[in-house]
């Protein structure tokens, strides 16, 4: 599957393109715990996102805010580790790689989730190049994120694709010129390979 667009590296999402989480974290919460604890758990998460603390500084912050929460700060981590592989997404990436385009993960994620994608998932092997947000100090879709990345990269924006779930991001990738693509989660895998085969070809 090489490129026939001068596309020499395509950008990855994770969440929502190589890995589903299951749904209804807020219910399961906000359940336990109370209206507005899902929230509030999240929300902590968005400094950690950009590498401005660890995620447990951030989520023991929430906990002790909500004494009777009933849930621990171990506990809200486990959330970040049921996200489960796309077996046939990964097998794509690994597919577009063999044929010499460049990939490249490109992800927002927090200190914990890195750390579990990296070493238990092992999803950093598939990619030639990888950007976590936490490790930037940038998230998408600020465009400074992607700035960062072709300069790492050493490539002008014409000859990157990129393929996300979220709206946001594809709009700013695009905005400066590159090839982007929003990945509906709930399409599958097929629609991924036809995703990225009209971004390459």
């Amino acid at each position: 599957m090489g490129s026939r667009t001068g596309v020499r590296a395509l950008l990855w999402d994770a969440d929502g393109v190589l890995q589903h989480t299951a749904a209804g974290w807020r219910d399961v919460l906000d359940a336990a715990n109370g209206d507005g604890f899902a929230e509030a758990v999240f929300a902590a998460e968005g400094p950690a996102l950009r590498g401005e603390e660890p995620l447990r500084t951030a989520l023991t912050r929430v906990v002790d805010a909500c004494p009777d929460a009933g849930v621990g700060v171990d506990d809200l981590l486990g959330l970040w580790e049921r996200a489960v592989p796309d077996v046939d997404a990964l097998a794509l990436v690994d597919e577009v790689r063999a044929s010499g385009v460049r990939t490249v993960l490109a992800t927002n994620q927090q200190d914990h989730r890195r750390a579990w994608m990296r070493d238990v998932l092992r999803t950093d092997d598939h990619f030639d190049d990888v950007f976590y947000s936490c490790e930037m100090g940038v998230a998408k879709p600020d465009p400074a994120y992607f700035h960062h990345v072709l300069d790492r990269l050493g490539l002008p924006p014409a000859e990157t694709a990129f393929v996300d779930d979220l709206q946001a991001n594809v709009a700013a990738a695009a905005g400066l010129g590159i090839a982007a693509v929003r990945h509906d989660p709930a399409s599958g895998s097929a629609a991924l390979r036809r995703e990225v085969q009209r971004l390459l070809s």
